[in-house]
């Protein structure tokens, strides 16, 4: 069994994958397996993958799935090991070569009574043009959970996670019964923080590349299906911390109705997605304005294809 697993869901990025790989061959921390779902490729990505394999002093891990999105490729990895902790490392990602070995020394600061409170670690990422940190932790080590962290402490930077991977396990990606490119994350994480906190590390371990987003989850224009989830999940779980952002709160409820509308989805499955009476007439409330934002939408996409 490895320590750690780090996991790459990809889906036709044959030509960006040697990031992860030259990234992983460079660690000094050597206790890892590197876990592949190819989520339905069309070009060469096996190909490149088994060159990988020929080439690697470590443990390559290689599945194909039909194209199911980015959650469901995560809940397969999820399954598939048997590792102590798992990171995500996106087909485009690099990051340091010191970035395992980091994150292992820090757990381990953890006093162990104390291990079980938490989900894993989380770093900050670092310009892949300047080199330049994103972001700012007040101090080394911030303990928190992640639904502090981000309204309260507003830490809305881009970040990278360590897991726990029981906990993963405790807490799957829902796989809702329609194609979603993804199923939004912070949902998932969130729904964590009830339960387990966070240590936030004043560390830059991970490279973030402006220019591109990972192909499981780009093309912003299509995501309507897939973050009427979020608004739900923000309406329903997390409207205790409204005074902190009102504004993501009146997105989510003009969000959900605008969404549900671009799905063809009815008013009652609208409503059925909410879980109060009062916040069902809030987003009641919020029909028209969403009816406009629709239609605005559509002729913004018909004149982009045009």
């Amino acid at each position: 069994m490895k320590r750690i697993t780090v996991f790459t869901p990809t889906y036709n990025r044959a030509n960006t994958l040697s990031r992860v790989y030259e990234s992983l061959k460079s660690q000094t921390f050597r206790d890892f397996e590197w876990l592949i779902v190819d989520d339905g490729s069309t070009d060469n990505t096996k190909e490149v993958v088994d060159s990988f394999i020929a080439d690697a002093d470590f443990l390559i891990r290689y599945f194909y799935q039909e194209n199911s999105g980015k959650h469901t490729a995560i809940n397969k990895a999820v399954k598939e090991t048997d590792s102590e902790f798992f990171i995500i490392a996106d087909s485009d990602d690099s990051f340091k070569p010191e970035a395992l070995e980091v994150f292992i020394n820090e757990w381990e600061l953890i006093p162990d009574d104390q291990k079980p409170l938490f989900k894993g670690l989380i770093c900050k990422c670092y310009d892949a043009e300047t080199g330049e940190d994103i972001g700012t932790f007040p101090g080394n080590r911030i303990d928190a959970d992640e639904l502090y962290a981000g309204f309260v402490l507003k830490f809305r930077f881009e970040k990278w996670s360590f897991f726990r991977t029981d906990v993963l396990r405790e807490f799957p990606f829902p796989e809702p019964d329609e194609h979603l490119k993804f199923f939004p994350e912070t949902v998932v994480w969130q729904r964590m923080s009830k339960k387990y906190k966070t240590r936030y590390i004043n560390y830059s371990l991970r490279a973030y590349y402006r220019d591109q987003d990972n192909a499981l989850t780009s093309n912003a224009n299509q995501r309507y299906r897939e973050n009427k989830y979020l608004w739900q999940h923000h309406i329903n779980d997390t409207i205790g911390y409204f005074k902190y952002n009102p504004k993501l709160y009146l997105k989510a409820f003009a969000g959900i109705d605008r969404d549900n509308m671009l799905c063809k989805n009815s008013f009652s499955k609208t409503m059925s997605m909410i879980n109060k009476p009062w916040k069902k007439c809030i987003a009641t409330l919020f029909w028209l304005p969403a009816y406009i934002l629709k239609i605005k939408y559509i002729k913004e996409c018909e004149k982009n294809e045009g």
